[in-house]
């Protein structure tokens, strides 16, 4: 496992470093939560009929878990498509990805998204390095979302 602050890390030529967190708030309007579950197959009412949500007890629609768990793992995507704090450029490739569903989630709630690195170690085989995270999705009610992530990091050469 490789430790250390970001710029020994980043001086080492890795492309993250043990403790290294990202995050962002999303929001979730009530219009897309049946645009995205269409979009997925997912045709649970509760994601489609404000009836059939306020029925179930409910203030209206409920995202589908899937969404939630797209945006935190899109979230991993973009942060390390992003040059570190020394400037090298990476890619990563998501190898695995668990979650735990904890709470619903309420059109237009504010949810932050948060990961945290817990492990580098590198792979000469795949030449890049496998990055263990732990991460979540929370709102003002609390936890709604745990999750673990696996990824394969590599440094992308400059042209």
């Amino acid at each position: 496992m490789v430790s250390g602050s970001g710029s020994e890390a980043s001086a080492e030529g890795l492309p993250a470093r043990v403790g290294e967190t990202f995050g962002q708030r999303v929001r979730i309007s009530a219009a897309e939560i049946p645009v995205f579950a269409a979009s997925v197959h997912d045709h649970n009412p509760l994601h489609h009929d404000v009836d059939v949500a306020r029925a179930a007890g409910y203030p209206g629609l409920i995202a589908s878990g899937t969404q939630v768990g797209s945006y935190l793992m899109a979230l991993t995507a973009t942060h390390f498509a992003r040059p570190t704090d020394a400037g090298l450029q990476r890619g990563g490739l998501g190898i695995g990805f668990e979650l735990r569903f904890r709470a619903v989630v309420f059109a237009d709630e504010d949810i932050d998204l948060h990961w945290r690195v817990t492990e580098l170690v590198r792979k000469d085989r795949l030449d890049g390095w496998i990055a263990k995270l732990e991460g979540e999705a929370r709102s003002a009610r609390g936890l709604l979302l745990g999750a673990t992530g696996t990824l394969l990091l590599r440094l992308v050469p400059s042209p």
